[in-house]
């Protein structure tokens, strides 16, 4: 299994230009020995909210995963869809739990990714490396199951 995702790793990563979403995803692929580049790939255009400030890119990827390993490919899954959607409301309600907002203008403290006049400050990104370990913390006790030795 791939280590922890630590906020030092998630920084580093962020630094060199992945969003959020991707550092997440990256995390779980790498756990589940899945293609760790469609990862990436799949999951570039999550960042800062789908880059609207709305749902958090973390929470967006984490719903992507789970959605990878408990998602269903047939039409009138109802048991799959209710057991989805109730992992899905779990991860983001133990996200909220921690950091009190799920909307990345929210955690941003009000930057706004779809506002043309936006100007992010120097410290605007700063809790991002924490909201992408909190969320794989909260993943992997939720699917930590499934990743290969």
């Amino acid at each position: 299994m791939a280590g922890k995702m630590t906020e030092q790793r998630a920084n580093d990563m962020m630094a060199v230009g992945y969003h959020c979403s991707q550092v997440v995803m990256c995390h779980v692929a790498e756990c589940l020995g899945r293609d760790v580049n469609a990862a990436l790939r799949i999951t570039a255009g999550l960042g800062a909210g789908c880059n609207h400030g709305d749902t958090c890119g973390v929470l967006s990827a984490g719903s992507l995963a789970l959605g990878l390993l408990y998602g269903y490919d047939r039409p009138n899954a109802t048991e799959e869809n209710a057991r989805l959607i109730a992992l899905v409301r779990e991860f983001h309600s133990r996200f909220e739990a921690l950091h009190g907002a799920t909307l990345c203008r929210t955690l941003l403290g009000g930057y706004d990714a779809a506002d043309p006049n936006r100007v992010s400050t120097p410290n605007t990104w700063d809790n991002c490396g924490k909201y992408c370990a909190d969320a794989c913390a909260i993943l992997d006790d939720m699917i930590g199951d499934h990743y290969v030795a």
